[in-house]
């Protein structure tokens, strides 16, 4: 799988927010275009 397995990802409009639950916190990982969030 992805580099991105595993994780959590939320759509708004046309933008991707790829995030990890860390106990009762949330870490960000990545905040970008559909388009171009998952390219490294």
């Amino acid at each position: 799988m992805g580099e991105f397995a595993g994780l959590h990802k939320l759509r708004i409009g046309d933008y991707r927010i790829i995030y990890t639950k860390t106990g009762d916190s949330i870490l960000v990982l990545r905040i970008g275009h559909r388009s171009k969030v998952y390219r490294s």
